[in-house]
């Protein structure tokens, strides 16, 4: 699989007895370890056996320790190179109790020279690669269209595409028909209402229903398929050609952070994706829920034990299936 993620950062990730704003803490322990959507989903690939390739931007400062940390976790690497700041990003958990906060950074500007670069690093690697994903946030001064153009490259050399981005960058995507987008549910609302996006009730009904409605609506307005994840509660797959939208539980695990999950999630979809000469929806997201609940149980982002996975994942086949409702 080839991942388009140019807004790689570092995760610096905390464990802290409780997060006390205004106060001092102090860090039980941190991890450095290059970071961003698709660094993740690579990590995924990795634990299955599976080549993935990432292209990314790697500004000029930090680039030897955000390349070094990449070849430490043997992912395979293209660099374009750029001016500016590798960005950060701060993750603490709370523990006990795995409550987590983040603060990310938007990374260097970059500028109309650097993206046609970038695009074209994107279109010279996509012959070898039966799917793109492009994931993660566009970094400052890129088009906000661009991954609907990474996506049209995707379909003139016959690769599938796969969004998953800031809710700007994902409607503007869905001119170019990616065949498949994959927001959380405040990202899909937010997409489609250019809002902030509503916050997740316990109620699942309501969650299920919103999902639902929300993928329905991204195919209404472009995209070929749409999963739309609700963490815990499970996802919703709208199917444009096959006019219908289905709800798909999740599996319940012990979580230890649900940093990634989402990443983890598109990288199960990934895995069935290219595991078949004809893509399987339905099929992709099982896997991916399955996966997705596999890396709960792990700290890093992306982490998975794969024999964890195809555990759940045959558990998950095991449900009755829910009955699908029409797109229109």
């Amino acid at each position: 699989m080839l991942i388009a993620t140019p807004n790689l950062c570092l995760d610096r990730t905390q464990l802290v007895p409780e997060l006390v704003l205004g106060g001092v803490m102090r860090a039980r322990s941190v991890e450095v370890t290059a970071g961003g959507k698709g660094v993740n989903i690579a990590r995924v690939a990795r634990s299955h056996q599976r080549k993935a390739t990432v292209v990314g931007l790697v500004a000029d400062r930090d680039r030897e320790r955000l390349l070094r940390l990449l070849a430490e976790e043997g992912a395979d690497v293209v660099d374009v190179p750029m001016p500016g700041d590798t960005r950060n990003a701060i993750i603490m958990i709370e523990q006990p109790g795995g409550r987590t906060t983040i603060v990310n950074e938007q990374g260097s500007t970059i500028d109309a020279d650097i993206w046609e670069r970038y695009r074209d690093a994107v279109a010279a690697n996509l012959p070898a690669h039966l799917t793109l994903s492009c994931s993660g946030s566009l970094p400052p001064g890129a088009p906000e269209d661009g991954y609907g153009q990474l996506v049209e490259l995707a379909h003139t050399a016959g690769v599938l595409a796969v969004v998953d981005t800031a809710p700007g960058a994902l409607r503007a995507s869905l001119a170019s028909g990616p065949d498949l987008v994959k927001p959380n549910l405040q990202e899909a609302e937010a997409a489609i209402s250019g809002t902030s996006g509503l916050v997740l009730t316990d109620a699942d009904g309501d969650v299920r229903e919103r999902a639902m409605d929300a993928a329905a609506t991204l195919c209404a307005l472009g995209a070929r398929n749409a999963a739309v994840t609700a963490g815990a509660h499970g996802a919703a797959l709208a199917e444009g050609a096959a006019n219908r939208v289905r709800w798909f539980p999740a599996m319940k695990v012990q979580v230890v952070s649900a940093v990634g999950a989402g990443d983890s999630f598109l990288g199960g979809v990934l895995l069935e994706l290219e595991a078949n000469d004809t893509p399987d929806w339905a099929a992709a997201i099982l896997r991916g829920s399955a996966t997705a609940s596999a890396s709960c149980e792990q700290l890093r982002a992306g982490g998975v034990d794969p024999n964890r996975a195809a555990e759940l994942l045959a558990q998950l086949r095991k449900q009755p299936t829910e009955p699908a409702r029409r797109l229109s």
